[in-house]
């Protein structure tokens, strides 16, 4: 599961933090939350990634958010809960 989370994440940040066209403030707060929440392995997985979601989500309503970013987020969203669902399935493990 960890392998995904740091595959997912390096994602994120490429389409989203790295690209010029986003919202500095959008950069900046997926930024953090990749290194707050999701990449924090000291907390049980869900918790990282429902805290990640959360701020993507926060991002989504951005007006300023072009919408190729906005589908990504909704794609990452998406991906994201697939990681829990099948942690959910291992058992936590």
């Amino acid at each position: 599961m960890e392998q995904t989370i740091t595959s997912l994440s390096q994602e994120i940040r490429q389409a989203i933090t790295e690209d010029t066209s986003v919202p500095r403030n959008v950069r900046g707060n997926v930024s953090s939350a990749l290194e707050t929440y999701l990449l924090n392995t000291e907390d049980e997985l869900d918790l990282r990634v429902y805290s990640t979601i959360s701020v993507l989500e926060e991002q989504i309503n951005d007006t300023n958010l072009p919408q190729h970013a906005r589908t990504r987020l909704f794609e990452f969203i998406r991906d994201l809960e697939g990681v829990v669902r099948k942690w959910e399935t291992n058992g936590g493990a």
